[in-house]
């Protein structure tokens, strides 16, 4: 992850996403467009949130949403704010999660801090993370049939709860393990916190760059989360000598599950791109950790 303090261009349009059925986001969202439209700032919204603020709001799909305007706020959680990084990413957009009552590790920011500080978001002046992202290929009969990028994780896991599945997975073409589990994990630092961490994986600090494999509920003790290099290159392939071999699917930062073939290999890798996350002043990874995971509480 790379930090950054400087100036940035005065914000002339702001994109906006929320989860409309959280308690709350409708008062906030009217709030903030109202105050984006008293700083002339255009606004661009998908067509459920127009409904919302007042016929001033640009109606734009999510993906040309988050590359026309110069800054994207997602209202909600971190579903929210995920929904929309893999197209803000590339195009170097910045991103601002708000946290409406969730989780929210990666949109963590509180409604009533954004308000307070709307004035110097809209003039530039604000930092930035830059987090390390993954890219994802499903390659079927030596052909990439599709690619995904991703700022939390990618997830290979089985269909159905019958049986576990068999995950033979290489890095940097060198066999690791076959993976007798429920599925296989893999993480960037920013994901750590997310399944990861559910998953019994290790807390990453996002300064750190780094790719995490872990196998969900593996069968045998002595599989453990492994830590590698984001340069890696990890090739993860169904392992099975069954006649009817378990149905697998991938999942893309929780948002899009594609079912896989037997044959398919799915190749991961860090992206060429990374998201930019905005920071509020007094934000910090070791504050979340006490605040939303609680290692600050007395026992």
């Amino acid at each position: 992850m790379n930090s950054s303090s400087q100036s940035r261009k005065v914000v002339g349009s702001v994109g906006l996403l929320c989860a409309l059925h959280k308690p709350g986001a409708v008062e906030f969202a009217r709030q903030l467009i109202g105050r984006l439209q008293a700083a002339g700032v255009s606004i661009l919204v998908e067509e459920e949130l127009a409904e919302v603020g007042s016929g001033d709001c640009q109606i734009r799909q999510r993906a040309a949403l988050a590359t026309e305007a110069d800054l994207v706020i997602a209202m909600g959680g971190d579903g929210t704010l995920l929904s929309v990084a893999h197209y803000a990413a590339p195009a170097g957009t910045p991103l601002l999660g708000v946290d409406l009552g969730s989780f929210g590790f990666v949109a963590a920011q509180q409604p009533a801090a954004v308000l307070e500080n709307l004035e110097e978001l809209l003039a530039g002046r604000y930092d930035t993370e830059s987090r390390l992202m993954l890219r994802a290929e499903i390659r079927r009969d030596q052909q990439v049939i599709d690619t995904y990028l991703a700022l939390n994780d990618v997830v290979i896991a089985k269909a159905s709860p019958r049986r576990m599945i068999r995950l033979q997975t290489k890095v940097d073409g060198e066999l690791v393990a076959v993976y007798a589990a429920d599925g296989l994990i893999i993480s960037t630092p920013t994901g750590s916190t997310a399944y990861n961490l559910s998953a019994a994986g290790p807390v990453v600090s996002p300064t750190v760059d780094c790719l995490v494999i872990n196998p969900i509920c593996p069968h045998t003790l002595y599989l453990r989360p492994l830590i590698v290099q984001p340069s890696a290159v990890i090739e993860v392939s169904l392992h099975s000598q069954a006649k009817h071999p378990e149905p697998i699917s991938l999942t893309i930062d929780g948002q899009k599950t594609v079912e896989l073939l037997a044959q398919d290999t799915i190749v991961t890798t860090e992206a060429p791109c990374q998201a930019v996350l905005v920071r509020m002043p007094q934000d910090s990874f070791y504050e979340r950790l006490q605040t939303k995971l609680r290692w600050g509480a007395e026992r």
